[in-house]
């Protein structure tokens, strides 16, 4: 088997030093790179370019750091090799800097200079498409199995209804849905979702990657 996996948190850049970002440490894509690379998948990991790295030889690996290095360095790969499957657990930007106001007058965003400091800012952000709704049509195999993460952020785990909505979507085969505040250096509760219903739930990263090993090798449920 033949896998994707990506992992890691795209930036933003507003100016030449700064950017938006998020918290993702891409431990969890490196952790199932590993496992899946022990049961002889070949696994090419596309992270950040600060996110952790299996430093494992028989991984391939490439970095990114904006969205349109992630969205490229994909399409690429799933254009011109035949992948069976691909995890995507990057941790993409919603939103892009649009337009910037310094004092009410514009700044050319995305990286050209530097804002001056104890200045009024205004950041106007629009949203992205999501890279996930294009994986299929980009990929040289029309059957590819895909997985997709959604992160909830809830103390009480509420997020469990909208992955199951978004599970019932064709850009991905399986959700894994995972809550924020649960997870920990071994810990990762999970429930996998497909087509609207919930299939399995883990309770560790190793567990996670035993299950989505089984899943996709075996095909699904």
């Amino acid at each position: 088997m033949k896998i994707i996996i990506s992992s890691g948190g795209v930036e933003e850049p507003i100016d030449s030093v700064r950017k938006i970002s998020n918290i993702s440490t891409g431990n969890t894509g490196a952790h199932l790179a590993t496992y899946f690379a022990s049961r002889d998948v070949r696994v090419n990991l596309i992270r950040a370019r600060n996110a952790t790295s299996p430093m494992i030889p028989e991984i391939k690996e490439q970095s990114y750091r904006s969205y349109r290095d992630l969205r490229d360095i994909l399409r690429s790969q799933l254009e011109s090799e035949h992948w069976d499957a691909m995890i995507h657990l990057a941790a993409v930007s919603d939103y892009i800097v649009e337009r910037i106001q310094v004092d009410g007058h514009d700044f050319p965003a995305g990286g050209h200079g530097k804002i001056p400091s104890g200045h009024d800012i205004l950041l106007r952000l629009r949203p992205r498409e999501k890279i996930l709704d294009s994986l299929r049509t980009w990929s040289l195999n029309k059957s590819i199995r895909i997985v997709a993460f959604k992160l909830t952020a809830a103390l009480d785990s509420h997020g469990t209804p909208e992955a199951g909505l978004f599970s019932k979507r064709e850009t991905a085969d399986y959700i894994v849905h995972n809550n924020l505040p649960d997870i920990g250096p071994r810990s990762h509760p999970a429930g996998i979702w497909k087509a609207g219903e919930l299939v399995r739930r883990t309770e560790t990263k190793d567990e996670l990657a035993r299950t989505l090993h089984e899943l996709l090798l075996r095909g699904g449920e």
